[in-house]
């Protein structure tokens, strides 16, 4: 079952290609996370680390919540060229 997706942060101010895109993207995440195995290092490394991906020309900032199986978005901003 894939991780909820909790965006923390204002999309309706994302223009609605960017926003779609981000949405896309952040239930693709929330589906590949489940496929890593429960005993990977990478779930320890999670437990404090943020991750970032450009989308459409936003970075988009967010944590893994193992324990809660959701991903929170918490920080969105717009890249400069």
């Amino acid at each position: 079952m894939a991780y909820l997706v909790n965006f923390n942060v204002d999309l309706e101010t994302i223009p609605d290609q960017a926003r779609q895109e981000i949405r896309r993207t952040m239930q693709q995440i929330s589906e590949a996370v489940t496929t890593v195995p429960t005993a990977s290092p990478f779930w320890s490394s999670m437990k404090q680390s943020l991750l970032q991906i450009d989308v459409e020309g936003w970075r988009v900032v967010y944590g893994i919540d193992v324990a809660g199986q959701q991903i929170d978005v918490v920080e969105l901003h717009q890249l400069h060229k």
